[in-house]
Protein backbone atom coordinates (compact mmCIF):
# COMPACT_ATOMS: atom_id res chain seq x y z
CA UNK A 1 0.00 0.00 0.00
CA UNK A 2 1.66 3.21 -0.91
CA UNK A 3 2.77 5.31 1.83
CA UNK A 4 2.66 8.97 0.63
CA UNK A 5 0.78 11.04 -1.47
CA UNK A 6 3.59 11.21 -3.84
CA UNK A 7 3.43 7.32 -4.54
CA UNK A 8 -0.39 7.70 -4.88
CA UNK A 9 0.92 10.36 -7.66
CA UNK A 10 2.88 8.01 -9.55
CA UNK A 11 0.28 5.46 -9.28
CA UNK A 12 -2.55 7.42 -10.74
CA UNK A 13 -0.05 9.20 -13.35
CA UNK A 14 0.81 5.95 -14.39
CA UNK A 15 -2.92 4.43 -14.66
CA UNK A 16 -4.11 7.53 -16.06
CA UNK A 17 -1.44 7.33 -19.12
CA UNK A 18 -2.13 4.01 -19.23
CA UNK A 19 -5.79 4.68 -20.43
CA UNK A 20 -4.71 7.55 -22.18
CA UNK A 21 -2.80 5.42 -24.54
CA UNK A 22 -5.54 3.02 -24.72
CA UNK A 23 -7.62 5.24 -25.73
CA UNK A 24 -5.41 7.31 -28.90
CA UNK A 25 -4.36 3.19 -29.59
CA UNK A 26 -8.59 2.41 -29.70
CA UNK A 27 -9.19 5.02 -32.17
CA UNK A 28 -6.55 4.80 -34.67
CA UNK A 29 -7.48 0.88 -34.50
CA UNK A 30 -11.28 1.66 -35.09
CA UNK A 31 -10.34 3.99 -38.44
CA UNK A 32 -7.92 1.90 -39.84
CA UNK A 33 -9.67 -1.33 -39.46
CA UNK A 34 -12.52 1.29 -40.84
CA UNK A 35 -9.98 2.22 -43.89
CA UNK A 36 -8.97 -1.36 -44.57
CA UNK A 37 -12.53 -2.35 -44.77
CA UNK A 38 -13.31 0.27 -47.44
CA UNK A 39 -10.49 -0.67 -49.71
CA UNK A 40 -10.99 -4.31 -49.38
CA UNK A 41 -14.55 -3.79 -50.73
CA UNK A 42 -12.35 -1.77 -53.56
CA UNK A 43 -10.22 -4.29 -54.38
CA UNK A 44 -12.78 -7.27 -54.62
CA UNK A 45 -14.73 -4.86 -57.43
CA UNK A 46 -18.05 -4.68 -55.21
CA UNK A 47 -20.74 -1.95 -55.66
CA UNK A 48 -19.86 1.08 -53.50
CA UNK A 49 -23.62 0.10 -51.77
CA UNK A 50 -22.34 -2.96 -50.49
CA UNK A 51 -21.43 -2.64 -46.63
CA UNK A 52 -23.01 1.28 -46.28
CA UNK A 53 -24.41 -0.22 -42.85
CA UNK A 54 -21.55 -1.24 -41.78
CA UNK A 55 -19.39 1.69 -42.93
CA UNK A 56 -21.90 4.13 -41.36
CA UNK A 57 -21.62 1.76 -37.85
CA UNK A 58 -17.37 1.92 -38.11
CA UNK A 59 -17.99 5.56 -38.02
CA UNK A 60 -19.67 6.23 -35.13
CA UNK A 61 -17.32 3.91 -33.47
CA UNK A 62 -14.52 5.59 -34.79
CA UNK A 63 -16.21 9.01 -33.45
CA UNK A 64 -16.97 7.52 -30.13
CA UNK A 65 -13.35 6.44 -29.79
CA UNK A 66 -12.15 10.30 -30.51
CA UNK A 67 -14.80 11.49 -28.51
CA UNK A 68 -13.28 9.49 -25.28
CA UNK A 69 -9.42 10.14 -26.10
CA UNK A 70 -11.08 13.63 -25.95
CA UNK A 71 -12.64 13.32 -22.60
CA UNK A 72 -9.52 11.48 -21.30
CA UNK A 73 -7.15 14.41 -22.51
CA UNK A 74 -9.88 16.77 -21.22
CA UNK A 75 -9.29 15.37 -17.53
CA UNK A 76 -5.99 16.55 -17.11
CA UNK A 77 -6.71 19.89 -15.57
CA UNK A 78 -8.93 18.36 -13.26
CA UNK A 79 -6.22 15.93 -12.14
CA UNK A 80 -4.29 19.49 -11.81
CA UNK A 81 -6.80 20.35 -9.18
CA UNK A 82 -6.88 17.14 -7.93
CA UNK A 83 -2.78 17.00 -7.22
CA UNK A 84 -3.35 20.55 -5.65
CA UNK A 85 -5.55 19.32 -2.81
CA UNK A 86 -3.07 17.31 -2.31
CA UNK A 87 -0.98 19.75 -1.94
CA UNK A 88 2.17 17.67 -4.11
CA UNK A 89 3.61 18.42 -7.14
CA UNK A 90 2.02 17.66 -10.62
CA UNK A 91 3.38 14.03 -12.23
CA UNK A 92 4.11 13.63 -16.14
CA UNK A 93 5.72 15.33 -18.92
CA UNK A 94 3.24 17.49 -19.61
CA UNK A 95 2.68 20.18 -16.80
CA UNK A 96 3.11 23.25 -18.82
CA UNK A 97 0.82 22.02 -21.67
CA UNK A 98 -3.11 22.77 -22.37
CA UNK A 99 -4.76 20.04 -23.33
CA UNK A 100 -6.80 20.06 -26.40
CA UNK A 101 -5.02 23.96 -27.07
CA UNK A 102 -3.31 23.32 -30.49
CA UNK A 103 -0.12 25.30 -30.96
CA UNK A 104 -0.35 27.31 -28.38
CA UNK A 105 3.57 27.50 -27.96
CA UNK A 106 3.44 28.96 -31.54
CA UNK A 107 5.70 32.13 -31.80
CA UNK A 108 4.74 32.62 -35.84
CA UNK A 109 1.22 32.31 -37.57
CA UNK A 110 1.31 29.38 -39.75
CA UNK A 111 1.20 30.53 -43.70
CA UNK A 112 0.94 29.20 -46.96
CA UNK A 113 4.35 28.32 -48.82
CA UNK A 114 4.49 27.23 -52.59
Amino acid sequence: MPRTRQEVAKEVYAAFLEAEEAAEKSAAAVARFTAILVEARGRAKLPPAVGTDVFVLLGRCTASALDARHHIVSAHPLLDQIAKEWNITGYGPDKEQVPNQPFVGATTPLRVVG
